[in-house]
């Protein structure tokens, strides 16, 4: 689904990213973690061609970013970071995800309809889909940019961040919003986070950034105390979740 070979970033004269190459496979849910400036979100960004690249490639289900149209290449992948505050309701902001799909010269269709109330539905936020961004919580928010995403109605969907900021009770629900759709819908999922355990909780794989290049590149059960200690500078722990027997990491 995703392929991207030797990518080299520079931004405001800074050589952001170097040399980086990866794969993401259909329905794979690959994390990204690192310290903050790793190259995380700018990573995402390229993606999309929301931020340029100075060489390398990136191929997305099988065609050159570089000539792909802004619509063509937002039918095919989508990128989702945290909602600011504004005066649009829930149900306009999330139509505007249809967009790909609306010519000029066109007009919203039945199918741009049902597709929003579908992901208005599956996101839990119907109740409130008439109030405005600027009168919902952080954890509200989060949840309608999950909805703003699935109505794009893409394959790939790009997670900048989803749970930073929030509270430990919107954290959970907005990972496991975002694991269930992944596996109901099969799709492919790439989340930059900073929340290190739920990358080993939920991913299939988790890429570890630093100063803009890859430290590593490990299945999630994989990954050590002592790798993270590393990537971060401060020492970690592992242990067993007594709950999923997942690997989790506390910090020192």
């Amino acid at each position: 689904m995703i392929k991207v070979k030797d990518l080299n970033i520079r931004l405001g004269g800074l050589h952001i990213i170097r040399n980086v190459s990866f794969d993401v496979i259909k329905g794979e849910y690959l994390s990204l973690i690192g310290p903050n400036g790793a190259g995380k979100s700018t990573i995402l960004k390229s993606l999309c061609k929301i931020v340029p690249f100075i060489s390398g490639s990136v191929h997305v289900a099988g065609q050159d970013i570089s000539v792909c149209a802004g619509k063509q290449l937002a039918s095919k992948i989508t990128y989702t970071s945290q909602l600011p505050s504004n005066d649009f309701t829930v149900k306009e902001l999330i139509m505007f995800s249809r967009y790909p799909y609306l010519s000029a010269f066109s007009s919203i269709t039945e199918e741009d309809r049902l597709k929003v109330e579908e992901s208005m539905k599956i996101t839990f936020t119907s109740e409130f889909s008439s109030r405005k961004l600027n009168e919902l919580s952080s954890g509200e928010r989060q949840r309608v940019a999950v909805a703003s995403a699935l109505a794009q109605d893409t394959d790939i969907i790009l997670f900048d961040e989803p749970v930073t900021h929030l509270d430990p009770y919107y954290d959970s629900q907005i990972s496991e919003l975002i694991f269930n759709v992944k596996k109901t819908r099969n799709i492919t999922v790439v989340n930059a986070t900073h929340n290190l355990n739920n990358a080993l909780k939920y991913s299939d794989r988790i890429m570890a950034l630093k100063n803009g290049k890859i430290e590593f590149i490990k299945r999630s059960g994989e990954v050590s105390s002592e790798d993270v200690s590393g990537l971060y500078g401060v020492g970690f722990v592992s242990m067993e979740n007594p709950v999923d027997k997942k690997r989790v990491m506390i910090k020192l």
